[in-house]
């Protein structure tokens, strides 16, 4: 509850005195409590004439308040994570009216740490960065929105990000896989009317499609072209084993990221293996598809395989093909994947079809 009378003027005066000093310090002791007491509700009369009397701070003492503010949030979301929304629309509203260039102290090391990890711990302080950015008129770089989308599904404390991250359209994936690099690469010749291709692939929800998502599909295999899409996406499942193009620092433990796989293109990389199956049935999809399984079951030391998930996608989706290429590869498979679900699976698809 805001404090009220001589308490709130008490309060007003304290900040006042900390801001004319430039004690950052005492600022963000006193900034976290009355973001309790205003139950993190800084739009209000109370909230708003904080915001006013902090604005007129030199920028560079309101910067620094912001980087203080920021670093804070990390403890906080393991500590005391109802008060993150507060102190992240806090965080928001210092940062309006100031330019690229005075935030630059603010920005940039946010900017580079997020483009450098597979995804954030926690998501305060990146979606606080990407609010910034994005109301500023500012594209976040495509590094960086690789990170907000992986951290909005990864994070335990994703903060803003889910809804951040379903605003931003570009680029249809994350790039720094080779078989999205490549995926991004054939987008940027045939233009926008693929784009859709990639929006259906990433609505896919589970590994096997239902019955209104594949009639989706089958649509826009019929105005794309089916033989151009099945070989433009056999070519996107041959890179799906490569190490990533772009290193990023793991998501499990020190060193790079080298095979793990991006937890928002592997929803593409699901639905293009589904749509794949709905095209005319050709040797070649089935040879992409088995090789997708396995590069899925690539084991990551003390993780284990990289995708089970996709790699049922994989296997359904031969099973949706139907024909003796399909069957073949299936039984290839039960010759050599050991991951004992996925064997399971090939197993019960190969005995229905002997039924």
């Amino acid at each position: 509850m805001e404090p009220q009378g001589n308490e709130w003027d008490a309060r007003v005066a304290g900040v006042r005195r900390f801001a004319e000093a430039g004690n950052v310090d005492g600022l963000v002791r006193s900034l976290y409590g009355l973001n309790v007491d205003l139950d993190g509700d800084w739009a209000g009369d109370g909230g708003g004439q904080m915001i006013e009397l902090l604005g007129r701070m030199p920028i560079s003492s309101r910067v620094l308040l912001l980087c203080r503010m920021t670093e804070g949030l990390e403890e906080t979301a393991v500590h005391a994570p109802r008060e993150c929304p507060g102190l992240a629309r806090l965080v928001v509203r210092l940062s309006e009216g100031l330019s690229c260039e005075q935030l630059a102290a603010w920005r940039e090391p946010l900017l580079d740490l997020a483009a450098g990890m597979m995804t954030l711990w926690e998501g305060w302080r990146l979606g606080c960065l990407a609010e910034v950015e994005l109301a500023a008129g500012r594209c976040l770089p495509d590094a960086v929105v690789a990170t907000v989308r992986r951290t909005a599904l990864a994070a335990e404390t994703p903060g803003e990000l889910l809804d951040v991250a379903a605003g931003i359209a570009e680029p249809p994936l994350n790039p720094g896989e080779p078989w999205a690099d490549r995926a991004l690469a054939d987008l940027a010749v045939t233009g926008p009317a693929w784009h859709p291709l990639i929006g259906h692939a990433l609505s896919l929800s589970g590994s096997r499609p239902g019955v209104g998502w594949q009639r989706a599909g089958w649509q826009l295999l019929a105005e794309l072209g089916p033989e151009r899409v099945r070989s433009a996406v056999c070519g996107w499942l041959a890179l799906a084993g490569e190490p990533r193009s772009l290193p990023v620092a793991s998501y499990y433990g020190p060193g790079a990221a080298g095979f793990e796989m991006d937890p928002f293109n592997v929803r593409a990389l699901q639905g293009v293996a589904a749509l794949l199956a709905l095209a005319p049935a050709h040797p070649d999809s089935a040879a992409a598809l088995g090789r997708l399984v396995e590069a899925a079951l690539l084991r990551i030391p003390g993780v284990g395989p990289r995708s089970h998930k996709t790699a049922s996608a994989a296997v359904h989706a031969l099973v949706q093909l139907g024909d003796e290429d399909a069957y073949d590869e299936l039984e290839r498979l039960a010759g050599t994947v050991k991951y004992r679900p996925t064997v399971n699976l090939v197993t019960k698809a190969l005995a229905a079809r002997t039924v």
